[in-house]
């Protein structure tokens, strides 16, 4: 992945202020061009001319950054949104939860962009101050695990970087569902908590100084149980992580349609900002993609 631009949505709505400002930010933090596209979807109140407006907010991020900064001279939909950030290294915007009833199926805007993006997706929620300081990233200990520990630290260059690991609680309901005794649903569970902390650790490890965090804040994990979407967002509430890094596989349709993935609840759930990052995406980023 060859992280050079940023593309920025916004339909005119608080939300997508803040989206654009924490743009800026990164871009401003890696060097990188920001673009603007306008989302003609949704209900909100639009000026007279969109594009026009966009144009005048690219030049004040511009001037305030010292940044890049371009807006895209047409309004767009949210395909031709996605569309264009396949030309981008990252997408970012605010938690948009306007629904189409011509399109109810696939979900919210911000469903269909976490599902339809073939780029990190950046979820912006909270007012951006400054840069990231606390990183919440949210591993499942498969060996994936270790690109995305990676390009979230380099991606945010954080003080604290810290993994989460939730422990999904339904197999307690499968060894109730066929009588197993209470002493060996217990045994189970610290079997659990005990692979999940030896298999963190060895991610840390294989890890080495490669990180992009300072040394001086070791890398820290936790190891939760439930939902790995609602434990995580938890975690991130209760650790005031103002960044949570989750990976995404790509699902089907269905699957999205019936419960969503982990990412897409995730980013509907967190108090504070979301960067969803294919792991296609993750495993060939390079130190000299993210910070040059």
């Amino acid at each position: 992945m060859h992280f050079d631009s940023i593309l920025a949505l916004s339909d005119f709505s608080p939300p997508s202020a803040h989206a654009l400002e924490r743009a800026a930010l990164l871009a401003e933090q890696h060097q990188l061009t920001l673009r603007l596209i306008h989302l003609d979807e949704g209900p909100n109140t639009v000026p007279v001319d969109p594009v026009a407006r966009l144009g005048q907010r690219a030049r004040q991020l511009a001037r305030r950054h010292e940044i890049d900064v371009h807006a895209i001279e047409r309004s767009a939909s949210l395909d031709a949104v996605l569309a264009e950030a396949g030309a981008s290294s990252l997408l970012v915007m605010g938690p948009l939860s306007q629904r189409s009833w011509k399109r109810f199926h696939r979900g919210t805007t911000l469903d269909q962009a976490v599902h339809g993006s073939v780029c990190p997706l950046l979820v912006v929620r909270q007012e951006p101050l400054k840069p990231y300081e606390r990183v919440l990233v949210a591993v499942d200990l498969s060996t994936r695990s270790r690109s995305l520990i990676d390009f979230a630290g380099r991606f945010a260059a954080p003080h604290v970087l810290k993994l989460f690991h939730a422990i999904d609680t339904i197999e307690d309901s499968k060894l109730r569902s066929v009588n197993t005794s209470a002493d060996a649903i217990q045994a189970h569970r610290l079997g659990s908590r005990q692979h999940a902390r030896d298999r963190l650790a060895q991610l840390i490890g294989a890890l080495g100084t490669a990180h992009a965090v300072s040394q001086a804040s070791p890398l820290a994990f936790e190891v939760g149980n439930g939902d790995p979407a609602y434990s995580t967002a938890l975690h991130q509430l209760s650790t005031q992580a103002e960044l949570v890094v989750v990976g995404k596989r790509p699902t089907s349709a269905l699957a999205q349609f019936f419960t969503g993935s982990v990412a897409q609840r995730l980013a509907k759930w967190a108090a504070g900002d979301v960067l969803i990052a294919p792991f296609n995406q993750t495993s060939v980023a390079t130190a000299a993609n993210i910070a040059r």
